[in-house]
This record gives C-alpha cells, structure tokens and sequence, in this order.
C-alpha cells in the first residue's frame, strides 16, 4: 500500500481537472511518493465549491485497534508500577 501514489502535476493543472475554485495548498511541490501519514493535497467539496487542500493521507485505525494498543501500553505500564485507568468512553 505503501508509496502507490505520486504527484505530479502542478496546482493549476490538479484545479482544472478537478474543477476546484479555492486553493489552500500554498506551494505544491511535485511529489514521487505520497506516503502515509504524511501530508499530501487532496480535492474536497467546500460550503460552495470545490477546494484543494493538504490533509495527512492513510488508513484509519479501527477503535478495536486503537484499543488493543491502549490496552498494550497500559500493561506496560502497569508492569512498571504506575496506575492506569481506562475510562469507559475510551470503550474500556
């Protein structure tokens, strides 16, 4: 999944395929490699156009996921001595 995209047209060839009306990327500078968890532009639908805009790209973690690596580090924790409290809108 990693690096399967890359960017390489400039802002106003992205604006003119898109449609995109407002722009909020500053300087968009080709990129070979859009990694995740890096941030990269994208095409959104705004109050009442279209806009290009930079948001940190990638998958989201599920809650269980999140979870299980809350409740991981809690052990470790734990292990060391410390009190952890995982509060219930944590899904605990």
């Amino acid at each position: 999944m990693c690096n399967l995209y890359s960017i390489t047209a400039n802002q106003a060839a992205i604006s003119e395929l898109f449609r995109v009306v407002n722009r909020y990327v500053g300087n968009l500078a080709p990129m070979p490699g859009v990694f995740p968890d890096y941030k990269a532009p994208i095409v959104r639908n705004g109050a009442n156009a279209r806009e290009l805009a930079t948001a940190r790209w990638g998958m989201p973690s599920s809650s269980k996921a999140l979870m299980d690596a809350t409740k991981k580090r809690a052990e470790k924790l734990q292990t060391k001595g410390k009190t952890v409290e995982i509060s219930r809108s944590c899904g605990g």
